[in-house]
């Protein structure tokens, strides 16, 4: 990459950025190019030429958002700790993700837009579905996991578990009052209706976040 290509990327980058900062504070709609383009140092017609549009620019920000976190889940499955730790640290991040982001932003980012679904779906596939299989053998050998169980039902039970919430963002945007919910929601995905009680103790112990 030469320099000019360098500095388009990074003005790219630069304009990515002012506008999740202004997504995350106002939502989508009440945030103009002009504003985007303040908060960038450029012009509206920058924007136009790298992004097309501000339909196109929301998708690309919130797919560089997805694969931020998606890198972010893996290096915290890659790391130090129990499995049940980093499922817990995985499920409070998007809590707090929900905390900080507009509620009108994370509906969009989680919104039935079909570009982006098949962006998620992408993800899914190249990405994800490796990271959980290694994530539920390392459950398996700590114990947390029915070893009984096959590598692809666990997928698709984690696929179907997956499209279940992203049905409700109304759960993440909301969390001071769905904590409670999204916990036992996802002791349930873990446990099953009937539980395991060497497991209860354990997970209820788990020092409460604020």
């Amino acid at each position: 990459m030469d320099g000019f290509e360098r500095r388009k990327e990074q003005k790219k980058e630069n304009i990515r950025r002012a506008a999740l900062e202004l997504f995350k504070i106002y939502g989508v709609k009440k945030v103009s190019i002009n504003d985007i383009a303040g908060k960038a140092a450029v012009s509206p017609v920058t924007i136009y030429n790298h992004f097309g549009s501000k339909e196109e620019l929301v998708r690309d920000v919130v797919k560089q958002l997805i694969l931020s976190l998606q890198e972010k889940y893996q290096a915290i499955i890659e790391g130090e700790g129990a499995f049940l730790e980093k499922l817990e640290s995985i499920i409070f991040d998007k809590m707090e993700i929900g905390r900080q982001y507009n509620q009108e932003f994370i509906q969009t980012a989680l919104s039935n837009d079909p570009e982006i679904q098949q962006f998620i779906d992408s993800i899914w596939e190249t990405k994800v579905n490796q990271m959980m299989i290694d994530f539920f053998e390392e459950g398996k050998r700590q114990g947390y996991i029915n070893p009984e169980l096959a590598q692809d039902i666990i997928l698709l039970f984690t696929d179907i578990f997956r499209r279940g919430i992203m049905s409700r963002p109304d759960l993440f945007a909301a969390p001071e009052h769905n904590e409670r919910l999204i916990r036992e929601l996802s002791y349930l995905y873990l446990y099953g209706v009937m539980g395991r009680r060497d497991r209860d103790r354990e997970y209820r112990r788990t020092p409460e976040r604020s």
